[in-house]
Parts: C-alpha cells; sequence; structure tokens
C-alpha cells in the first residue's frame, strides 16, 4: 500500500533537473536518462562528462537512484556543482551499502554511507575534503528502513520504521548504528539534501 501524493508541479519560476529520471520523472522537471523512456527529454551517458547543460543553469536537481549506478562519485558530484546555481538545491536519494537492493542490482557500483557527502560539505566536522573543489552545505541527510522521505513529492510507502520513532532514534547515533549494527537491520535508503556552494 502506497500514500498518494497530490498533483504537484515544478514552481514555474525555477529550472529543475532531474537526474536519472526513467519513465518517472518529477512533473515539470528536464529529464535526463541514458535510457530514452517516455518522460526523459535529454538522453545522455551520465558517466560522460560535461553533461550537456551550461553551467550555473539549474535551481533544483534531483537524483533518485542514478548516482549509485555511475562509475565515479566525485566527478559526478563536481558535474551536479557546476550545472547548479548558486545556492540551488540537490537531493539525492540512494542505496545504503548494507541495503539488500544495492547487492542485488548487477548495475550498482557505487557505495554510500550516511557520510558519503561529508567529503563535500564544509558544515561538517570532517577531516578529508581535499577530493574535490566543489562545494556544497549540508541541509539534512537520514538514513530510512524503507522509503525516505524528500522535500520534492514522491511515493512513499507505509513505514512502520519511522512511525514508531526508530529511524529517528538511528539517525541520532547515525555513525555508531553504521559502524556496528548495520547488517543487524540495514537501512534500504539515504537521503541526502545539499545547497550549492559557489
Amino acid at each position: 500500500m502506497s500514500i498518494a501524493v497530490p498533483a504537484w508541479k515544478v514552481p514555474t519560476d525555477q529550472q529543475w533537473l532531474d537526474v536519472g529520471c526513467g519513465p518517472d520523472k518529477v512533473p515539470g522537471a528536464l529529464g535526463l536518462d541514458i535510457v530514452p523512456l517516455d518522460g526523459v527529454d535529454v538522453v545522455h551517458d551520465l558517466n560522460i562528462f560535461p553533461w550537456p547543460f551550461p553551467d550555473g543553469h539549474f535551481d533544483h536537481i534531483v537524483c533518485r537512484h542514478s548516482l549509485s549506478h555511475l562509475n565515479d562519485l566525485v566527478a559526478c558530484i563536481e558535474e551536479l556543482h557546476r550545472i547548479a546555481k548558486d545556492r540551488a538545491i540537490v537531493e539525492i536519494i540512494a542505496p545504503h551499502y548494507a541495503s539488500d537492493n544495492f547487492n542485488t542490482d548487477p548495475t550498482h557500483r557505487i557505495h554510500m554511507g550516511y557520510r558519503s557527502m561529508n567529503y563535500f560539505c564544509d558544515n561538517v566536522a570532517f577531516k578529508y575534503r581535499y577530493y574535490s573543489a566543489a562545494r556544497f552545505a549540508l541541509m539534512r541527510r537520514q538514513l530510512s528502513f524503507r522509503t525516505a522521505a524528500a522535500d520534492f513529492p514522491r511515493h512513499i510507502g507505509i513505514n512502520p520504521f519511522r512511525w514508531i520513532g526508530f529511524e529517528q532514534f538511528v539517525n541520532g547515533f547515525a555513525r555508531i548504528y553504521e559502524r556496528f549494527f548495520v547488517y543487524w537491520l540495514p537501512p534500504s535508503e539515504l537521503y541526502f539534501k545539499l545547497r550549492v556552494v559557489k
């Protein structure tokens, strides 16, 4: 059973990009994918840089289960930074590295965990920020045991872990959870909300 999402469309004064949109593009966004499916506006291999967009073009970029299929996360994050406007929002949803979904799909290449975006965000206490010059501010991140709640509308199923407060508890101690308990009860998804800093 899933919760219905009300009709929603990207605000007309903003330019949104849905990276790896597949057939379920965010309404009103420009859809980018390697496969020419219904709803895909631009067909391009995301492993080939640069992507076919000018610098500083997008107000909001959504990446739903697309980045984990690529070959180079650092290069992809740098490309997202390049095509986004200053202070643009980038939302990323990906399978957690311990998820059965990550380990089932033979096209998954990139593992991500709760701290994966620390390498690019200056507002998080972290010492390994020298891999890239692309800078962001981390606005929110979440481990989810079912479907992560994003700021853009998406279909979410029933999530008893959120209802009973277990997800909030785990997210409060995410580093300890990932280090000692992640394979006891693996999460399904990760969510990151970033703000571009230029």
